[in-house]
């Protein structure tokens, strides 16, 4: 199966337990894992030595990306648009992932709240927690 993953989700691969640790590895070797331009993005923001820029480099070479198209951002902006209208604030980060996982019909490894709140204004969103892919 392909998934795009969360920043979370090689958060955890970085600094886990070791159950988490393995529980990700088994489920990365399993499936087709992607990751778009701003999990990317926050993973090197989050970086705080050179080695861990490398480390984030490294790790994020094995796997492929999945973005936005330039004419898909204004389905982002909608989907804002949406989930404000049904009461939530979302991080623009993640409705950015939600979006590449709606149009690109991907399902979303996510193990945060934002995406479950998501899902209720666009049930078509896919999501899957560490827990539910073991």
């Amino acid at each position: 199966m392909i998934l795009l993953a969360d920043s979370n989700v090689f958060i955890k691969l970085w600094r886990g337990t070791k159950e988490e640790k393995d529980a990700i590895k088994s489920i990365m070797i399993r499936n087709e894992v992607l990751a778009c331009g701003v999990v990317r993005a926050e993973l090197f923001q989050g970086a705080q030595s050179e080695k861990s820029q490398r480390d984030v480099a490294e790790t994020l070479s094995l796997y492929g990306t999945r973005n936005l198209k330039d004419s898909e951002w204004d389905k982002l902006g909608h989907q804002l648009r949406k989930y404000r209208a049904s009461g939530f604030t979302v991080p623009f980060t993640d409705a950015t992932i939600a979006a590449i996982g709606i149009i690109n019909d991907i399902p979303i490894w996510a193990n945060d709240k934002h995406f479950e709140m998501m899902k209720s204004v666009f049930p078509q969103l896919k999501v899957y927690r560490t827990e539910d892919l073991i």
